[in-house]
């Protein structure tokens, strides 16, 4: 027998297995060793390669890995004593991931301010345990838009309950909130993109549970209210709630995971239902715009001539008339035309030649404004040659006249040229531009040129007029839900802002009343039951999804071969472009889809880089 020492002999703790979350491109957790008594949504600092991260705890590891044969890193140490985020929340990244197929961790970038991603302390807070339930879904598809409004600020004033309201554009969300009564603003706070020291102490504020509701736009639905109980998303039609970059989270569609796994209402409303809301919903268009909306016809317009540009802009005599009585009796018109520049192109008479942007290889836009032609989509600029680089005649023309080119049109009609503005998205210094335009339309009224964004205007002041001078302009667009996008953008026209009963609406085309149409008189039932017949022979979205997949061309060459011998539907139209679309026709095969890109997204292929991929669901 050994001797007695009278030592006490020390108990060694039993580590414990952690599967860890990073804001990463990894769609896999990364497991480490640390204490017992870790819980889900604590951070932990963990070694990853040669340096230290921030990570997020999702449970324990029970997979019975065998620790002799794997090396498995320790936990550096506890950066919270307790979950630091509402569990329901950290389940909908993980949700949410998983359908959009970019990895919990690429939404960990989105959700989360930097502040808490590198760290930096907030205060023990209890939340609850999350639970399964699922949260209710209702409709507001109630016109004009200040009726609709009025319906959600009866729902923040009769209950006192944590949510957030979301719309697509900054200006409409700062609206809502000049709305609201003084008393209702204390309880909330408006959410807009900033990065401000403030915004991270109103975001702890938010994970305290001190203020009851905010009112913002997209990422918004990312905040972390301790226990939320309805989100509002207003137009949730709008492309706007589909990311531009990735990860492309649909912001919409992250409501819908977030209610059902917080067991949160969920409000989606706006003036034109979406193709999935309308096909799973059938809401009812209970109003039309009776005798506000004007049609005519484009080939018995006038022709005005443009000069340098090959085409003349047709203008009809109904728009001319009507301008001129809005704007002698001091009132607002628009003139909409979604060509910017003052010509969309330009080509030489002679040979055709037709300068593209040396960068996307797009036609480059003439800009008059600018005195250049500019890419529009990568806004590379350079100068407008004289003499055609490829023949050397002196005949390089405009292609079709654009908004600009509109302007000296207006400017002859009414005779004076301080009424007459310019405005659309690529003005330079874009919201002070709208701000001094906004103010003189105040004083004496005027025409107002640009594009669709040019809208915006209506939020502010009353609108008498509104003329599409091309409406076919949207339906040439090569995607799937061009004529959608077009009959949304007209039917917003005549119901989106101030005193909308006292509004016109024209709409310029080459068919007027057929097609598409045909919905702007009877409403979104016609339209939606025609444009979801030809859907479902075309095998387009709703009815499927249709997956977006980009990368290198190594990458993409790689990833197409792997699911192809899966016997997927693949579209590669352009095998030397870095993206091609896989169809899938129902949730077990995106399942499916998802569990051939996974080995695609691991850690061990940090240095061959990672696809992209889209949902396109709507």
């Amino acid at each position: 027998m050994g001797r007695n020492t009278g030592q006490i002999p020390q108990c060694k703790v039993m580590e414990v297995l952690y599967d860890v979350i990073l804001p990463s491109p990894w769609w896999h957790p990364l497991t480490y060793k640390g204490l017992p008594g870790l819980k889900k949504g604590q951070r932990v600092s963990i070694p990853v390669g040669n340096g230290q991260r921030i990570g997020i705890v999702l449970g324990k590891n029970d997979s019975n890995l065998c620790l002799e044969k794997i090396e498995i890193k320790e936990i550096y140490n506890t950066i919270d004593k307790s979950p630091s985020v509402p569990e329901e929340l950290l389940d909908s990244i993980i949700r949410a991931g998983k359908f959009f197929c970019c990895g919990p961790g690429e939404l960990l970038k989105v959700a989360f301010p930097p502040q808490y991603l590198k760290g930096e302390g907030v205060k023990e807070t209890c939340f609850e345990k999350a639970r399964p339930r699922s949260g209710n879904v209702n409709f507001c598809y109630e016109l004009p838009e200040e009726k609709r409004k009025r319906l959600y600020y009866e729902k923040l004033q009769c209950e006192n309950l944590h949510s957030i309201v979301i719309f697509p554009e900054r200006r409409k969300a700062e609206l809502f909130w000049e709305g609201l009564p003084e008393e209702l603003k204390e309880k909330g706070i408006l959410w807009l993109t900033s990065t401000s020291k403030k915004k991270w102490e109103k975001w702890e504020q938010i994970r305290q549970g001190k203020i009851k509701f905010a009112v913002g736009t997209g990422p918004a639905v990312f905040l972390p209210f301790p226990d939320i109980k309805r989100i509002i998303v207003d137009d949730e039609s709008n492309p706007v709630y589909m990311s531009a970059r990735y990860p492309y989270v649909h912001i919409r569609t992250f409501a819908g995971i977030r209610s059902q796994t917080s067991g949160a209402e969920l409000i989606l409303g706006g003036t034109f239902p979406s193709s999935r809301v309308y096909k799973f919903a059938k809401p009812v268009c209970s109003q039309n715009p009776s005798d506000r909306l004007i049609m005519v016809d484009k080939k018995r317009a006038r022709m005005f001539t443009i000069q340098g540009v090959t085409s003349p802009l047709a203008i009809s005599d109904v728009i001319l008339r009507k301008t001129q009585e809005v704007v002698n009796g001091m009132g607002v018109t628009l003139w909409i035309l979604d060509r910017l520049g003052y010509a969309n192109a330009i080509l030489c008479s002679e040979c055709d030649y037709k300068p593209l942007c040396k960068r996307c290889n797009t036609p480059l836009r003439w800009e008059e404004s600018k005195s250049a032609l500019v890419c529009p989509f990568c806004k590379e600029k350079e100068e407008k040659p004289i003499y055609c680089p490829r023949c050397g005649a002196p005949m390089m023309m405009g292609e079709r006249p654009g908004v600009e080119a509109s302007v000296e049109i207006a400017k002859s009609l009414i005779g004076f040229p301080e009424k007459i503005h310019l405005w659309h998205g690529g003005v330079e210094k874009e919201k002070s531009s709208l701000k001094k335009i906004i103010s003189n339309l105040k004083k004496s009224g005027g025409i107002v040129a640009g594009s669709r964004k040019v809208l915006a205007i209506c939020d502010e002041i009353t609108v008498s007029l509104i003329c599409w001078l091309d409406a076919d302009t949207e339906t040439a667009r090569p995607v799937y839900d061009a004529r959608f996008r077009a009959i949304k953008m007209v039917w917003d026209s005549l119901w989106c802002g101030r005193n909308v009963d006292e509004r016109t609406v024209i709409l310029q085309s080459k068919r007027p009343g057929v097609g598409w149409q045909k919905g702007l008189k009877a409403g979104w039932d016609v339209f939606w039951k025609s444009e979801l017949e030809e859907r479902m022979d075309l095998e387009l979205p709703p009815w499927i999804y249709l997956v977006e997949a980009s990368g290198k061309i190594s990458l993409k060459k790689e990833l197409l071969d792997v699911v192809r011998r899966q016997r997927f539907e693949c579209m590669d139209p352009e095998p030397e472009s870095r993206m091609f679309w896989i169809k899938i026709d129902k949730e077990s095969a995106l399942e499916k889809l998802r569990q051939v890109l996974g080995p695609f997204f691991h850690v061990s292929r940090s240095r061959k880089g990672y696809p992209q991929i889209r949902i396109w669901m709507d």
